[in-house]
């Protein structure tokens, strides 16, 4: 059976409660925005957001294993704790490659 306008808007609006979806906005000159058009298209996106989320994805995760304490091939100046963290406050490298 074929949902209504009304039970397909209802479910909609579920989903959207259930998954904390909210807007976000940029302003963007006319430049930047055909330069993410073109870049998108040029890898085969349909939806320019997609392309964006896809960016700064890949970016997080690169971040997450450049960014990791290498005790002790370090360069750091400090030993690592007693309680065997990082005293410069990054996460160690098993701890962050398993957050994937």
């Amino acid at each position: 059976m074929a949902l209504s306008p009304a039970e397909r808007k209802r479910r909609q609006r579920e989903r959207e409660k259930h998954l904390d979806i909210r807007p976000f906005t940029m302003q963007l000159a006319a430049n930047e925005r055909a330069a993410i058009e073109e870049a998108a298209s040029l890898r085969d996106f349909e939806d320019q957001t997609e392309y964006v989320l896809a960016l700064v994805y890949k970016d997080r995760d690169m971040s997450r294993k450049e960014n990791v304490c290498t005790y002790p091939d370090c360069r750091c100046p400090f030993d690592m704790g007693p309680d065997g963290r990082c005293l410069v406050g990054k996460p160690r490298k098993q701890k962050a490659l398993s957050d994937e």
